[in-house]
């Protein structure tokens, strides 16, 4: 009787550390699990804020571009509607094309405007020419900033995707850039790594873009219609 007594206290502590081990094994598990999905869902919504943040500062840097180009128009008293060419003079101007020739009068963008709008006459545009001055000056510098702001941006959204053993290879499986990423360009939508290779796209002028394929760069010249 004592031998079975002894038996069944003894299989009844081995049930209780079996059941004492399952249940710690069980809830280290649970730990470890919750753990893991918070790492991978921290990861997913960081990444959903830098995408984000990158889809409105492309949209914002189209609208600095469209309001410096319309506050030209306004300074010198001119209808929106203009042609080409003068358009194509005042991204040139912003991009700084004409940092050689300056604002002067005489510079080789006065000329470049005359040529383009002849209609607004040559003295209208003299009396108007300080405050046209002040609203390219502050357009170019305003649109660079924001320029470098993007490229900053993407340069923290890049570093972000490929750093981390562990976390470059869970953000690939996420997906990123994910199609939340998004450059609209019009009416055209650019999404996932388009979207990235699109933004990455600045606002240059051809003959930058030239300079830097062929590594020769010729003097400027005024652009004729």
């Amino acid at each position: 009787m004592e031998s079975a007594m002894t038996w069944w206290l003894a299989q009844s502590r081995t049930t209780k550390i079996l059941l004492i081990g399952a249940v710690s094994v069980l809830t280290i598990g649970c730990c470890l699990i919750f753990s893991a999905y918070n790492y991978v869902n921290a990861i997913w919504n960081e990444g959903l804020a830098q995408e984000r943040q990158l889809t409105s500062q492309y949209l914002d840097n189209q609208n600095v571009l469209s309001a410096y180009i319309s506050s030209f128009y306004e300074q010198i008293g001119l209808a929106r509607a203009q042609s080409d060419v003068l358009d194509e003079i005042l991204l040139d101007a912003v991009k700084g094309r004409y940092d050689e020739g300056g604002f002067a009068v005489d510079s080789p963008m006065f000329a470049a405007i005359v040529e383009a709008y002849p209609e607004a006459g040559v003295a209208e545009l003299m009396e108007n020419w300080g405050r046209i001055q002040g609203t390219i000056s502050a357009g170019r510098e305003g649109y660079r900033a924001v320029q470098s702001k993007l490229l900053d941006q993407l340069r923290a959204y890049d570093t972000w995707r490929q750093t981390g053993l562990i976390r470059r290879s869970i953000v690939r499986m996420l997906g990123f850039p994910s199609e939340n990423l998004e450059a609209r360009v019009g009416e055209m939508v650019f999404s996932g790594e388009m979207a990235r290779m699109k933004m990455y796209q600045i606002v240059l002028t051809s003959e930058a873009i030239e300079a830097y394929e062929t590594g020769v760069m010729d003097p400027l010249e005024v652009p004729s219609d």
